[in-house]
C-alpha cells in the first residue's frame, strides 16, 4: 500500500510540475526581417529571406521544417494580386540560445523566367513588391509547438524598405 501511495504522490507531482510549466515556455517571435539578393546569373538566381528568432525563453530552443511560400505581386498598372513564386522546405536545424535572437537567411532559387512581370519591374524601377508566409516547426521541453510566420514588403535594389 505504501508504494502505491509513493507512486500516486510521484505521478500526481509530475502532472502538477507538468501543468505548471506549461505557462513557463514562451513562443518564440518568428518574423521575416527582409528579402535581399543572394546571387544571380543568366538563368537565375537566389533571393535569401532572413527570418528574425526571438527567444524570450532562458532555455534553447530547436527548430527545423521551416516551410515557406513566396508571393510576388502583379505587374499590372491596378494590379493587387499576389503571384506565387517559390515555394519549399528549410531543413537545416535552428538553434536559439537562452533570451536570445538568431537571424537565419534562407536561400530561395529562382529562374528569371518565374519572375516574369517582376523582373521587369526590377529592371524598370530596381524593386518589386512581395509576401510571405510559412511556419516553423520550433521543439521545446513540452514538445513541438508549429509557430507561423508572415510579412508583406518591397524589395529594393539598393535594399528594403
Amino acid at each position: 500500500m505504501r508504494k502505491t501511495s509513493r507512486f500516486a504522490a510521484a505521478l500526481a507531482a509530475m502532472v502538477l510540475a507538468a501543468s505548471g510549466c506549461s505557462g513557463a515556455v514562451s513562443e518564440p517571435e518568428i518574423e521575416l526581417e527582409g528579402v535581399e539578393l543572394g546571387s544571380i546569373g543568366l538563368r537565375g538566381g537566389t533571393l535569401l529571406a532572413n527570418i528574425r528568432v526571438d527567444n524570450p525563453n532562458r532555455f534553447s530552443l530547436r527548430a527545423d521544417d521551416l516551410r515557406y511560400e513566396l508571393f510576388l505581386r502583379g505587374t499590372g498598372a491596378a494590379d493587387s494580386t499576389w503571384v506565387p513564386f517559390a515555394q519549399g522546405t528549410y531543413e537545416e536545424e535552428i538553434t536559439v540560445g537562452g533570451r536570445e535572437t538568431a537571424i537565419i537567411a534562407v536561400p530561395v532559387e529562382f529562374s528569371l523566367s518565374d519572375l516574369g512581370g517582376a523582373a521587369m519591374s526590377v529592371i524598370r524601377t530596381g524593386r518589386f513588391d512581395y509576401r510571405v508566409r510559412g511556419t516553423v516547426d520550433v521543439r521545446t521541453p513540452l514538445g513541438r509547438r508549429e509557430i507561423p510566420f508572415r510579412k508583406t514588403g518591397t524589395y529594393l535594389a539598393t535594399g528594403l524598405r
